[in-house]
């Protein structure tokens, strides 16, 4: 697939910043957190890198992003579904600007699909397209993701500490 330019979405800050360590420790990636962890500063910063490529995949709660104009995102990733229909337009809608195509995924545990499938087919939302991924395909990435989650688990653990001190 080979984008340079994904935005992807989460319900809160805690999963935004704990996504962002895993895909961090999983490597491969120039990811970066969009956060109020951040000032106005550091996150116009983060941003502008974003928008040059810099930066492949922009990790963000839905109240961060609320606002701003983020120009060249090719791919929007919905981590968290979306509960409401207004948040799911909101954030599909940061692809296919000005004329372009663009895509979204949206990662749906089984449990999930029924209800955000009502949601947008009550909304009068054109047909999605489901994509089912083989643990087969991801079997190899498996030894990489479980030292990655135990990278994240430490992080957690240092990060607890320096708040408690």
């Amino acid at each position: 697939m080979g984008f340079s330019r994904v935005l992807c979405f989460t319900n809160s800050r805690e999963n935004s910043h704990r996504l962002f360590l895993l895909v961090q420790a999983f490597g491969g990636v120039d990811v970066a957190e969009f956060s109020s962890r951040y000032g106005p500063g550091q996150r116009r910063m983060i941003l502008k890198q974003f928008e040059q490529g810099k930066i492949q995949l922009l990790i963000s709660t839905d109240a961060t992003a609320r606002g701003i104009d983020v120009q060249g995102v090719e791919l929007v990733v919905n981590y968290d579904a979306p509960q409401y229909l207004r948040t799911y337009v909101h954030r599909v809608g940061r692809t296919a600007r000005a004329g372009k195509t663009g895509q979204a995924f949206t990662l749906l545990l089984k449990v999930q699909e029924r209800r955000f499938l009502r949601m947008l087919t009550e909304a009068g939302a054109p047909e999605l397209q489901r994509h089912e991924l083989s643990s087969k395909l991801l079997q190899p990435l498996v030894p990489r993701y479980e030292e990655a989650l135990s990278q994240l688990e430490e992080s957690v653990k240092e990060e607890r500490k320096q708040r408690a001190a």
